[in-house]
């Protein structure tokens, strides 16, 4: 079992009851019987709130691996990010299953919000996309043996690659993975042998197709700008490779 908190944002002005809700969340899982917790980004505003959020969440008893979002990591300081955390891509393996995170940021350009085409990425930023992706294919020949040997592959990330049949409702290109990058990735994900991808930006928990995998969106403890609860998500994983999902409330959680 793999439990997923995204979208904590320490620090943001638009949710005040940012830390008192992560802790509430770490008390809840620590309730569980889980393997590892997994946080698809967004954790802090800077690095004051960074070791907030690290400090809260030492208190989990399973070990902790980091996923940076689109507040932690924009097109030119992926190196504060990774002084801070470590890598912003890698694999860890928790029993018999085998993860691979994803820096979404580097497969596009999320700077600006109110951007209505996809803003291209900088040269150095493209340099840091195409070594993630080689990467990826370099990874993708052990993980197939890995898949045969009876390991279970999955994936986490901060933005998904599409919408949920329509959702967000905001067409902007902030909440996905546009192309070239949308490709790019997604045929890397399908030669490692990947089906589900726990990834989170939305705010909101969601299960949906696309492209062939299934993609499972983390609610956010922190704010709902499209509604729904704040909470986290429980990821039941068989040796089979099912993903079954479950999304936890925080009671009485304020945004």
């Amino acid at each position: 079992m793999i439990a997923q908190l995204s979208d904590i944002h320490l620090c943001l002005k638009s949710a005040p009851h940012a830390a008192t809700n992560l802790k509430t969340a770490v008390r809840m899982i620590n309730l569980r019987n889980v393997d590892a917790v997994v946080v698809s980004g967004d954790i802090g505003e800077n690095k004051s709130c960074w070791s907030q959020a690290k400090s809260i969440l030492s208190g989990l008893n399973a070990p902790v691996h980091y996923v940076p979002g689109n507040h932690d990591v924009h097109t030119l300081d992926v190196s504060k990010y990774r002084s801070v955390f470590g890598p912003d891509y890698y694999r860890f393996t928790v029993k018999f299953v085998d993860v691979i995170v994803v820096d979404s940021q580097l497969l596009g350009n999320y700077d600006t919000y109110s951007a209505k085409t996809p803003p291209p990425l900088p040269a150095y930023t493209q340099g840091q996309s195409a070594t993630m992706l080689k990467w990826m294919s370099s990874v993708a020949p052990g993980e197939r043996a890995a898949t045969l040997a009876g390991k279970v592959i999955i994936a986490v990330q901060h933005i998904p690659v599409a919408r949920a049949s329509g959702f967000p409702p905001d067409s902007r290109p902030y909440w996905v993975i546009s192309d070239p990058y949308r490709t790019l990735e997604m045929s890397a994900l399908k030669a490692l042998g990947i089906n589900d991808v726990l990834v989170g930006h939305w705010h909101n928990g969601r299960v949906f197709g696309w492209g062939g995998i299934t993609w499972h969106s983390g609610p956010s403890t922190s704010w709902l700008p499209w509604g729904g609860d704040l909470g986290f998500a429980l990821h039941t994983i068989t040796p089979a490779g099912n993903v079954d999902t479950e999304f936890v409330d925080l009671p009485n959680a304020s945004p």
